[in-house]
């Protein structure tokens, strides 16, 4: 008995320590500004089902509130009611009472079901433009919300990207996965979904449920490439159902013409991307053909290194090009007119495709749509031509 009225009487010290440090900060807080703050139990630290309704702890919040939510600089402390358990703290940073547990996280937004999105801050694409990561993250147990354990990757991308090309979706993909890498290097995650979305803000409705995304994969991680086990592209099913339109007809009619100029210009037998020349490069030494590209390093006035222009999924061959008129090429892509030698001996090319350049023209669209897409809403990737 005598045991258990000391255990009863520590309690009774400990909250009252913790009510008396409380009333001295709201007194600090009163003498700066004049006006009382609320009482520390009115601001309110989200946290998981755990702590939120457990009678085991008692709550109590100093620092930064706004609208009855901790924000800015504060410390969320749950007090145990028995000796058997550890008191839990959060101390830093909080937006909208969630409590922001790694420096790479700027903001937060609250979601249903004890879920959370935390912002990752600003990313682009290859081209320059704009988007931005968020992750959503569980309020589990009785830890935050952790950017590093993320229940999927959601991606606001610039209005002008155009996520009805299965490259530039899947560009933003591997942005956002490089990008959350960075932040998290020692993530041990081996399976992530990945949203997309277009517009201007990402933002929940008022039961807390994000919008239907543009683009949505499950995706296994292979090092710092993308692996995927499921994938929906509503923008590009859009894009498949448009091509029937009127003015979409004519818009790939225009994009054939263009073809077939340089067909004509160059006497051109097919047009190809670069994983097809690589795999049939046998069967196509000699020939004049067509293949959009996309510069990535320019290695003197008369070479450089190239990429295809539109790739499905993230085939990383590469070939040389060769020609005087590279040294007027900026960073656009290009549609080529070459003639298929063998393969490259230097070091820092080994065993690509040489490419002799006999003349380009430069696309409009990252993808060389404007060359390649043809009616029927298909890709000339491996076409004999007439």
């Amino acid at each position: 008995m005598a045991a258990k009225r000391r255990a009863q009487r520590l309690l009774a010290q400990r909250l009252l320590c913790a009510a008396v440090v409380g009333m001295g900060v709201a007194a600090g807080a009163q003498t700066q500004s004049g006006m009382p703050p609320p009482p520390s139990s009115s601001c309110v630290a989200r946290s998981g089902a755990p702590l939120a309704q457990s009678w085991q702890y008692v709550f109590s919040y100093e620092g930064g509130c706004d609208n009855g939510l901790a924000q800015g600089e504060g410390r969320a402390q749950w007090l145990p009611r028995s000796e058997d358990r550890a008191p839990i703290v959060w101390q830093g940073r909080f937006d909208r009472g969630i409590f922001l547990s790694r420096p790479v996280v700027r903001a937060a937004r609250p979601l249903a079901d004890s879920q959370v999105l935390l912002d990752l801050g600003p990313l682009a694409d290859s081209e320059g433009k704009g988007g931005r990561l968020w992750v959503q993250a569980a309020l589990d147990g009785n830890t935050p919300a952790d950017a590093c354990a993320p229940m999927a990757l959601h991606v606001l991308v610039d209005i002008h990207s155009s996520l009805g090309s299965e490259q530039v979706a899947r560009q933003w993909m591997q942005a956002a996965l490089q990008h959350w890498q960075g932040a998290c290097p020692a993530a041990a995650q081996n399976l992530v979904r990945l949203m997309l979305y277009q517009g201007f803000e990402l933002a929940a409705d008022s039961d807390g449920h994000l919008p239907v995304p543009v683009v949505r994969a499950t995706a296994s991680l292979q090092g710092r490439e993308l692996l995927f086990q499921q994938y929906s592209n509503n923008a590009a099913a859009q894009q498949q159902h448009n091509a029937g339109l009127p003015e979409q007809r004519r818009e790939y009619s225009a994009n054939a013409q263009r073809l077939q100029a340089m067909v004509r210009q160059y006497q051109a037998r097919r047009v190809v991307d670069l994983p097809t020349l690589d795999k049939n490069l046998s069967s196509l030494r000699g020939q004049v053909v067509l293949v959009g590209v996309r510069p990535e390093r320019i290695l003197s006035r008369r070479l450089a290194k190239v990429r295809t222009a539109h790739r499905d999924g993230w085939d990383s061959t590469a070939a040389v090009v060769e020609g005087h008129e590279i040294a007027r090429w900026g960073k656009d892509s290009r549609l080529l007119a070459v003639k298929v030698q063998g393969r490259s001996t230097d070091v820092r090319t080994q065993d690509q495709v040489i490419l002799q350049l006999l003349g380009s023209a430069r696309c409009s669209e990252v993808d060389c749509e404007d060359y390649l897409l043809m009616p029927g809403g298909q890709w000339a990737h491996n076409k004999a031509l007439p």
